[in-house]
């Protein structure tokens, strides 16, 4: 019988936050004792949630199916009232291929999922899922839709119902209690664990700073807190921990409104109120990056269009643009093929934002009325690289490789929960103190 397994995503963890983290408390502990790969260099583009699924599958995009957080539209409709905004890619169906809770759950093991991004839908046997409530439903029926019926009747009225989901983003405040008395009460043989405290600190206040010190403060109690629900549920001598990054976060210094260009050549038509009536093309923000959907993506004609007025854009904007893939091209180079016909990357410091109006390039007011001070979705060649630690009895204590690839994370997964999952495109890091 293996192990059990338990792994830690800190969303936006860097591996040059292990240099300040290694002073505290829980992290001076276990990078004593882990192994740990460094800099590990993530799909494209560097959203949470295509590279959660690639950490559970093994795959590209191009393969497993998430290719953005979010759905794509043209023009959201105010469906949501909280500040996280709304249709995200929730639901595991939308998931091309099986995972590793899949393989877990063929091999009868026990599994619990608490805020694991695109797993929404009862997979594992456990399952808090990352969702948030919208105006138009009742909050019970979203949350039912999306978790398994035991976290509803343990979790729900004591911790979701009191959340202000209209003004905070904090869901770490209500998910690690959960994870830590899920571990204790379920003993899972797999548990995966999402944590989102640093990435939302970094978007609101930059990559670096005092308030991201105290925030990676809080991560080291975090990982304390899993730690020792794990002694506490006498597991934690059986247990291999895995603590990983998704992706590192940049800096913003200008915004750029594709959209207001596209609109200019005619590519959107909107109405007297600036509401859109019809469209051809339009651009979807993935921060740094952003998707350009056609309505007629097999009208080559319009590809050629609206590829020209790219070309006339970059032209024009060069120093806010960076490279125009298309969509043969972003599929071959990074495994990334979805609805859309491009992916334009910005240039540093640059996002795309959905605006229809306004300015076309605005300086990123670092102020406290700004939404975001850093993002991410940037091509992997950029930007800080999460880190990949393990510790645990199956481990080699002290080995250390510089680099490493996102896509040898399952398979180092896999290998830990003895479990078989076909497909995958990478191998397991040379971590583990029996190498077969």
């Amino acid at each position: 019988m293996g192990h059990n397994l338990i792994v830690l995503s800190i969303d936006s963890l860097q591996t040059t936050d292990l240099i300040y983290l290694k002073n505290k408390p829980n992290f001076a502990v276990i990078l004593k004792k882990c192994a740990l790969v460094k800099n590990i260099r993530e799909i494209y583009p560097t959203l949470t949630y295509p590279i959660h699924t690639t950490i559970i599958t093994g795959v590209h995009p191009n393969t497993h199916g998430i290719t953005h957080n979010q759905l794509p539209s043209i023009e959201k409709d105010d469906s949501d009232w909280s500040i996280m905004g709304s249709d995200w890619n929730w639901y595991s169906k939308a998931v091309k291929i099986p995972s590793l809770v899949d393989a877990a759950n063929e091999k009868n093991l026990v599994t619990a999922s608490v805020m694991w991004p695109v797993m929404g839908g009862h997979k594992p046997d456990h399952n808090l899922a990352e969702i948030w409530p919208n105006r138009y439903e009742d909050m019970r029926v979203t949350f039912e839709r999306a978790c398994t019926k035991d976290i509803m009747e343990l979790y729900y009225d004591r911790y979701l119902v009191p959340f202000d989901w209209e003004h905070r983003t904090d869901m770490d405040s209500y998910s690690i209690d959960i994870a830590v008395d899920m571990i204790k009460r379920f003993k899972p043989d797999l548990t995966l664990i999402h944590s989102i405290c640093l990435d939302h600190c970094r978007h609101e206040f930059g990559d670096e700073g005092s308030e991201i010190d105290e925030c990676l403060d809080r991560v080291d109690r975090i990982v304390g807190s899993i730690v020792k629900a794990a002694e506490d549920a006498g597991i934690y001598e059986d247990t291999n921990f895995v603590i990983l990054g998704d992706h590192g976060q940049i800096n913003i210094r200008h915004v750029f409104q594709l959209n207001i260009l596209l609109k200019q050549l005619g590519f959107i038509r909107t109405d007297l109120s600036g509401k859109v009536i019809d469209y051809d093309a339009y651009s979807f923000s993935a921060g740094f990056s952003t998707h350009i959907m056609l309505k007629e993506p097999q009208d080559e004609a319009l590809e050629q269009r609206v590829y020209s007025a790219l070309l006339k854009i970059q032209r024009e904007y060069g120093e806010y643009m960076g490279r125009i893939f298309n969509k043969e091209e972003v599929a071959r180079e990074e495994g990334l093929s979805g609805s859309f016909s491009f992916v334009v990357e910005s240039a540093d410091g640059v996002i795309f934002d959905n605006a229809l109006n306004g300015e076309v390039i605005s300086e990123m007011k670092h102020s406290r009325d700004s939404v975001y001070h850093a993002m991410h979705g940037h091509h992997p060649s950029k930007g800080p690289k999460p880190p990949f630690l393990a510790f645990g009895p199956d481990i080699k204590e002290g080995e250390v490789i510089e680099s490493g690839d996102m896509l040898d994370e399952c398979p180092t997964l896999a290998k830990l929960l003895q479990v078989d999952m076909k497909g995958m495109e990478g191998k397991p890091f040379h971590i583990f103190y029996k190498e077969n």
